[in-house]
């Protein structure tokens, strides 16, 4: 270039406008972008949330992302999410179901500090196929929330996470699978049963009943009729030291059978009821320990004459003995018992009323030790006294020494009971086949003519009679006017009356 040629002029000018424009642009990109972090934010799509915000800036994009792929690199994120990469190694947990390398597929990322990066649909959520534990019952109604939260994480690794983010209340991870991680608070027992699990005993759908728990398996086996005891029956409410009630389970006292039970005997019959009672029932007894050495007076029956002699089959036997004399019944809720209880209101409990009812219109109804006792039923200690005070019929005379059955007679095919009830009681009713007068009298007593001392009349008085004895007839002999007459097909009997009383009737024509 030579120096003032025309053409020198025109790039001195041409330079000194390349410089302003390389000035203002430098002054531009100045303005705009000061420093790398707000280049790195001038090029992301949006700012990080709050948990990420400290890993904004150019530098520490690749923390996050590969170079060249797009999204958020699973290796990346687990590198710091360590509670994430630990149940991924152990198979565990929602996260290890998914196949998704990407991790920004759901956890989406540059939409502010207060975008919440978790989001899922809870009500649709699959927690039994996705976590492994399976809600059932009261659990699968409970809010999420209402178990996942800070005071119940167990889990040492998302405490130590999750507390240096003040996060632990976000998390959806560290729960415990064991009824006491969640339940500790409200378990009932005191400590009673140590380490053992509430689920070896208690199932979550029957939570109030230990429906898993064996009894079988403790130190107390249940057999016989503790099985049908209720639980609350044994397991008595205790206070521990703060006052506060509980069950007791353990440490319950059962080495002898009074620990429970009250001892009905007093200890008089010895502290081993095995020697007698059976588990069963406690009316069920062993016979061969039992019978002889039971006092049957402390009951309310006590066994005097015959009812001693008995075998206790007699009364207790099963099925109930009946026969002709004797109909047992047993009280009812007594049948299962080894020994049944008879009904033994009264004597016809058990013995059939031999007299068929014949007495049940007496004075106090059928009480057969009126006139019986147990060390003898027979003879009746009903007399001649007695039958002279409570009956109406006195007997005297012929009648005292008369043995009872020749006017009580025992029942026989036609008669269906003794008669003691005689309501017709004179003469001609008891004695009807002994009248020898065939009928000459019937509209006169006997007792006119006889009394009960003796069937014969020792002096009869025929000044009474139509024709009265004098003279001579005074001394006649009775059968010389009364003689014995033949009857035809029967037995031939005296003739009283009618008789003729003209002297040739007699004497004839002398």
């Amino acid at each position: 270039m030579i120096r003032g040629h025309p053409s020198s002029s025109l790039s001195r000018a041409a330079g000194v406008r390349m410089r302003s424009l390389l000035a203002v642009a430098a002054l531009i990109a100045a303005v705009l972008t000061p420093t790398r972090e707000s280049n790195a934010q001038f090029i992301s799509p949006g700012k990080l949330t709050e948990a990420h915000s400290h890993l904004t800036g150019m530098r520490k994009c690749t923390q996050c992302h590969e170079l060249g792929n797009p999204g958020a690199a699973k290796d990346k994120c687990v590198e710091c999410h360590v509670p994430l990469q630990n149940r991924l190694n152990e198979q565990l947990g929602l996260h290890a179901t998914i196949e998704e390398e990407d991790c920004a597929k759901c956890h989406k990322e540059h939409f502010g500090l207060d975008f919440d990066m978790v989001r899922f649909d809870t009500a649709s959520f699959e927690h039994n196929v996705k976590t492994g534990y399976e809600l059932v019952e009261s659990h699968a109604e409970a809010e999420c929330r209402s178990c996942h939260k800070a005071d119940l994480v167990e889990a040492a690794d998302v405490r130590d996470f999750k507390g240096q983010h003040a996060a632990l209340d976000k998390t959806w991870l560290g729960l415990g699978t064991t009824c006491t991680g969640c339940h500790a608070p409200e378990a009932p027992h005191e400590g009673q049963f140590g380490d053992t699990s509430c689920d070896e005993c208690h199932a979550v759908t029957t939570w109030e009943e230990a429906v898993l728990f064996d009894h079988d398996e403790s130190r107390f086996r249940l057999i016989g009729k503790h099985r049908d005891v209720a639980c609350e029956d044994c397991h008595k409410p205790i206070r521990n030291a703060q006052r506060e009630e509980y069950i007791q389970y353990v440490r319950t006292e059962f080495d002898r059978c009074q620990d429970c039970h009250e001892d009905e005997h007093e200890g008089e019959r010895g502290e081993d009821c095995t020697e007698c009672h059976v588990n069963a029932g406690w009316h069920r007894i062993k016979r061969h320990t039992f019978e002889d050495r039971w006092d049957h007076s402390t009951t309310e029956f006590e066994l005097v004459g015959h009812h001693a002699e008995a075998e206790c089959s007699t009364c207790h036997g099963k099925p109930p003995k009946r026969d002709e004399e004797v109909e047992i019944r047993f009280v009812a809720k007594t049948l299962d018992f080894t020994y049944p209880r008879p009904v033994a209101e009264d004597c016809v409990s058990c013995h059939r009323d031999y007299h068929r009812g014949v007495f049940e219109e007496s004075p106090g109804g059928i009480v057969c030790d009126d006139c019986h006792n147990e060390h003898d039923w027979l003879p009746a200690d009903y007399d001649v006294e007695r039958h002279n005070e409570d009956s109406p019929f006195a007997l005297e005379g012929a009648h005292v020494t008369t043995p009872c059955f020749l006017c009580h007679p025992e029942p026989d095919d036609g008669q269906e009971a003794a008669q003691f009830a005689i309501e017709e009681q004179d003469c001609v009713s008891c004695h009807a086949e002994d009248d020898s007068h065939q009928d000459q009298f019937t509209d006169q007593p006997c007792e006119d003519c006889h009394d009960s001392s003796a069937f014969l009349i020792p002096d009869y008085d025929h000044s009474e009679t139509e024709f009265p004895l004098d003279g001579k007839h005074e001394n006649v002999a009775c059968a010389s006017c009364h003689p014995e007459e033949a009857v035809v097909g029967g037995d031939p009997f005296v003739r009283y009356k009618p008789l003729d009383t003209d002297c040739r009737d007699c004497h004839g024509g002398d």
